[in-house]
């Protein structure tokens, strides 16, 4: 009875210590930049540098990794360009907003994504996109020239919305290329 009594205390310590069942080690963390930025992003390279800039921050509190920027060229998108993860993506407070990327996907988001790097949270903000919330490209049209910079005086890039959970999430709207905006990013 003694040595069931040992054994069951160890097994029960041993599970407390591994920290909660449910707790999904691969999870993909997803925040809005702090900063924002016009249109000359330098494509979607600059874009991603960016996003991983402010996940390397020392203010930042998200865990370490490759991020991407939420944005597409009228080429590429989300859709070719990411790790499609089978894990749930959080913000970093931890809070899911979907369950994998299909979920990410689907035009439907369990949450906002309105959390800096820093786990501060933001009020009504707009993000670069030029992606569908299916997460495939729109139109080079609404991309500001692929976020190069090289646009007329008049054209737009496509927003999204972080009080969104619907498809407005990604595609809120159209927006001048002169104006500035958030960064969306994702990580790998």
């Amino acid at each position: 009875m003694n040595k069931l009594l040992t054994m069951t205390f160890a097994a029960a310590l041993l599970v407390a210590l591994a920290g909660p069942a449910y707790a999904d080690q691969h999870e993909k963390t997803v925040f809005v930049t702090s900063a924002t930025f016009k249109n000359n992003l330098g494509g979607l390279k600059g874009a991603d540098d960016k996003c991983q800039t402010e996940a390397d921050s020392p203010a930042s509190i998200v865990p370490s990794g490759t991020y991407l920027a939420w944005l597409s060229d009228g080429t590429d998108s989300p859709d070719t360009r990411f790790t499609k993860s089978s894990h749930p993506y959080v913000l970093p407070d931890g809070t899911k907003i979907a369950e994998d990327f299909t979920d990410l996907t689907d035009g439907s988001l369990l949450q906002k994504i309105n959390i800096d790097p820093t786990g501060k949270a933001l009020g009504m903000q707009l993000f670069w996109t030029g992606t569908k919330s299916d997460g495939t490209t729109f139109q080079l049209f609404v991309t500001c020239a692929g976020w190069t910079g090289d646009t007329w005086p008049g054209a737009n890039g496509q927003v999204g919305n972080t009080i969104k959970t619907d498809t407005l999430w990604s595609s809120y709207q159209h927006d001048r290329c002169k104006r500035s905006h958030k960064l969306a990013c994702f990580q790998q």
